[in-house]
């Protein structure tokens, strides 16, 4: 036994240990990313009052590039999923655990439909303030987001459905 604890579990309990630092900077990281999303998210609603109180004559289009910006940062994770998803149709790196897991392929495309119909809502909203002489309706400048809420339906169903599935396979 005493062998066994050397050779074997102290080895393993110095790797949890030196694996610790990586989570507290995958944490600073998260950290990070959230804190530059919400500086735009600020920046952005500072020029909307500018524009609302009519101060600047800006365009509308200028207002919204903080949120857009935003809109990019949100996209790299997709991007980055979308890409473990195509190399984990090769099974000899799943059976060999050399990428991660990736996420479904539905979260993956519900995530994509909800960051389209977001950018198509704000989009949609600056051409109905600047181009006020298109006649754009409210219907259709609201169409995406009520699109983005069923998207959003949708994902919260499939999550419950997963979970629901781990308890039943836990339970067995």
């Amino acid at each position: 036994k005493q062998w066994y604890q050397r050779r074997v579990r102290e080895p393993i309990r110095r790797q949890l240990f030196l694996s610790q630092p990586t989570r507290i900077q995958d944490i600073m990281k998260l950290k990070t990313c959230v804190s530059h999303i919400v500086l735009m998210q600020q920046i952005f609603l500072i020029l909307l009052c500018i524009k609302v109180d009519k101060e600047r004559a800006w365009n509308w289009f200028l207002v919204f590039t903080p949120v857009w910006i935003t809109d990019i940062l949100l996209l790299i994770p997709l991007i980055y999923e979308t890409v473990l998803i195509f190399r984990s149709r090769n099974e000899d790196q799943n059976a060999r655990g050399e990428s991660p897991k990736p996420k479904s392929p539905v979260f993956v495309a519900l995530y994509c439909l909800l960051l389209l119909c977001k950018a198509s809502a704000e989009i949609l909203i600056c051409l109905k303030n600047e181009h006020q002489e298109y006649g754009i309706s409210a219907y259709y400048v609201f169409l995406p987001i009520s699109l983005s809420f069923l998207g959003l339906l949708i994902g919260s169903i499939n999550i419950t459905v997963n979970s629901l599935n781990c308890r039943r396979r836990s339970t067995n």
